[in-house]
């Protein structure tokens, strides 16, 4: 296996690795922990700043996918930075605006502080097109990076 291979296995790994923390593991702990109330306004933050290496690491990928050869290497790495673009400049500026919105409204409304709740709606109600939006492009971004695993390690 050659450097350019490993570096692209890493590079997908963190994709993958990267979502599934920060979406599967620490954002439901630290909301049980936090409560939504504070949780939201870090989360908002913390998504900022994954997006945005989440979007450099794919358009990496796209170029060490090439090198490393392969039709579904290449085609898994172009699709999970495409999803990664649309993301980083399309959803999640408008996900953020209206988590801010949403947050708004479900301070006055007294809050629902579950996991659950925060899983399906984001931060409140007028957040919950945009919070699924999300969720969606992350889903995206990780069959891109699963899809050149799998052609890098077949």
């Amino acid at each position: 296996m050659n450097i350019i291979v490993v570096i692209n296995l890493a590079v997908a790994g963190f994709l993958v690795g990267a979502n599934v923390w920060f979406f599967f593991l620490q954002s439901p702990l630290l909301i049980s922990i936090m409560g939504r109330d504070k949780f939201v306004p870090i989360q908002m933050k913390l998504t900022k700043l994954l997006f945005k290496s989440l979007t450099v690491a794919a358009v990496l990928l796209v170029v060490f996918a090439w090198f490393s050869g392969g039709t579904q290497t290449i085609f898994g790495a172009v699709f999970a930075a495409a999803s990664a673009l649309v993301a980083h400049f399309f959803i999640i500026p408008r996900a953020l605006k209206a988590g801010g919105r949403g947050r708004a409204e479900t301070i006055a409304d007294g809050g629902d502080h579950s996991v659950a709740k925060f899983a399906i709606e984001g931060s409140g109600p007028s957040a919950a097109f945009w919070h699924r939006m999300v969720v969606v492009f992350v889903v995206l971004i990780l069959i891109g990076a699963l899809v050149n695993i799998g052609g890098t390690v077949r």
